[in-house]
């Protein structure tokens, strides 16, 4: 009976090693180990697409130009533009930007002869964007700036596209630049520039892509003359060239510290209203 009642007592022990405990332990233990596993995973990721981020960047072709500029044109950059913060969170060199050529325009565009001081004037803000060639459209929206306490930041894109106000608008002299998600699986703001990673491959290919911008009473449409990736802390906003477009969304997907920066020129125009 001694024993049998010792044989009893150790069985009883032994169901009781998991105590709560030891269970909880486990499984911060068990936790640990899958954190460690995830962000090393994700380290290894964020190293790769990193290291590859060079297919996303095309030179800017020499094109045959539209119109022999056979007199200086005035490049006007906007007045306003020294009141960009300097710590905003669209911060890059735009580079060189070359003369567009002539093809074939959708219906109703007349090219713009550039060589003529009256050419381009003030317009109103675009309203709307339109990429054909990768499926692009969504409305344009004009952003403010954000005071972060230590800092001021322009405020992100909604579901939309924001253009920076302190920069020329679309159709005017000088440079536009608009911002817009890649995705935006935390704050969940849309991804109205996912395709916009598709732009570099149709380039190597030699497929012309177009930008259409639209205020309501006007249209314009640039072609892409190259593409170019920056370090988010390297990225700051030009407006001494142009006429042009840049239009910037974060990459790589899932790090997100660098910018995919596509640019593009003023090619032709087309009267709506």
């Amino acid at each position: 009976m001694l024993a049998g009642y010792d044989y009893l007592i150790l069985q009883g022990g032994a169901r009781r090693f998991w105590t709560r405990t030891r269970v909880a332990g486990a499984s911060l233990l068990i936790a640990g180990g899958l954190l460690i596993g995830i962000g090393g995973a994700y380290y290894g990721y964020a190293s790769s697409a990193r290291a590859n981020l060079d297919r996303f960047e095309v030179p800017a072709v020499e094109l045959v130009p539209t119109y022999v500029h056979n007199t200086p044109v005035q490049v006007v950059a906007p007045a306003s533009l020294a009141a960009i913060p300097e710590n905003s969170l669209y911060s890059g060199d735009a580079g060189f930007i070359p003369s567009s050529s002539a093809s074939s325009l959708p219906e109703g565009f007349e090219l713009i002869d550039l060589t003529q001081e009256d050419s381009l004037s003030l317009v109103s803000p675009a309203t709307s964007m339109r990429i054909p060639a990768i499926e692009i459209e969504s409305t344009v929206v004009e952003l403010s700036i954000q005071d972060l306490g230590d800092r001021r930041a322009y405020q992100t894109p909604n579901n939309t596209v924001g253009h920076i106000p302190e920069t020329s608008d679309a159709g005017e002299r000088g440079e536009a630049w608009f911002f817009g998600h890649t995705e935006s699986p935390v704050l969940d703001e849309g991804s109205v520039f996912f395709n916009l990673q598709q732009v570099p491959g149709l380039l190597r290919d030699g497929e012309e892509v177009q930008i259409i911008t639209s205020n309501g009473a006007e249209e314009f449409l640039y072609r892409v003359t190259g593409t170019r990736v920056v370090h988010e802390d390297n990225l700051t906003l030009t407006g001494d060239s142009g006429p042009e477009i840049h239009l910037v969304s974060c990459v790589p997907r899932l790090v997100y510290d660098h910018r995919l920066v596509v640019d593009a020129e003023l090619v032709a125009k087309k009267i709506i209203s």
